[in-house]
């Protein structure tokens, strides 16, 4: 005999919750609006597989609904969340993988995720606090789950001029620490330090002649 809905009481909390009963038990609590794309009502038996599906989807509507919660709680702020972010804290909140997986993937299409606004605050952050060059901002989004692409397109966007001007920047702090040293290890040391950051080597290259041309490094 096919479980049968019995009654659907709906919740003062949370909000939007209705209490669906099957053979007159109390059965799940789940979201309103699944009540109406499953068209549930009073006196529908239903299969095994629907109630399965219906568990499914409602774990994947709070995982929506929690991630958008986290989301709002920061509006107004610096701080944006990529996928990889939102997916661990779900993930630490007990949604399945399954769900976490469905519900970032209609995040992203509503907007609610936005790894390219993610990518631009963080290289913007990241230039201002801790300069680095393009190779390292790109590996670094690549580790935090933004996508290759949007990584590449985003990086791409920097200022040649930009970077050269953090470049020399960091330069000339990091020289002070080789003016005891000969020439040819002071510049090979800085320039390790500068490709460490993620410069690359035309670039470091102008930097030296830079910052040697106008910083006395004391030689032996």
């Amino acid at each position: 005999m096919k479980p049968t809905i019995t009654n659907i009481r709906v919740l003062q909390e949370p909000h939007a919750h209705c209490e669906l009963f099957l053979n007159g038990e109390p059965f799940v609590v789940i979201h309103a609006e699944l009540i109406v794309k499953f068209g549930l009502r009073v006196g529908l038996a239903i299969e095994t597989q629907v109630i399965e599906k219906l568990i499914a989807a409602d774990e994947v509507m709070r995982a929506k609904n929690h991630a958008i919660n986290l989301i709002r709680e920061e509006e107004g702020t610096s701080r944006v969340r990529s996928k990889r972010d939102i997916a661990q804290l779900l993930e630490q909140e007990g949604f399945d993988t399954e769900a976490v997986e469905t519900a970032i993937a209609e995040l992203i299409r509503s907007r609610h995720i936005r790894d390219r606004k993610f990518a631009e605050n963080w290289v913007r952050r990241r230039q201002k606090s801790n300069p680095r060059g393009k190779t390292v901002l790109k590996r670094e989004l690549v580790d935090k789950g933004v996508d290759k692409e949007t990584a590449e397109k985003v990086v791409a966007e920097v200022e040649t001029e930009d970077e050269m001007a953090l470049a020399v920047q960091l330069a000339r702090k990091r020289a002070k620490h080789y003016q005891r040293l000969p020439l040819p290890t002071a510049k090979r040391r800085l320039y390790g330090f500068l490709a460490r950051r993620g410069f690359n080597s035309e670039t470091i290259r102008q930097v030296l002649e830079q910052v040697f041309e106008n910083e006395k490094v004391k030689t032996d």
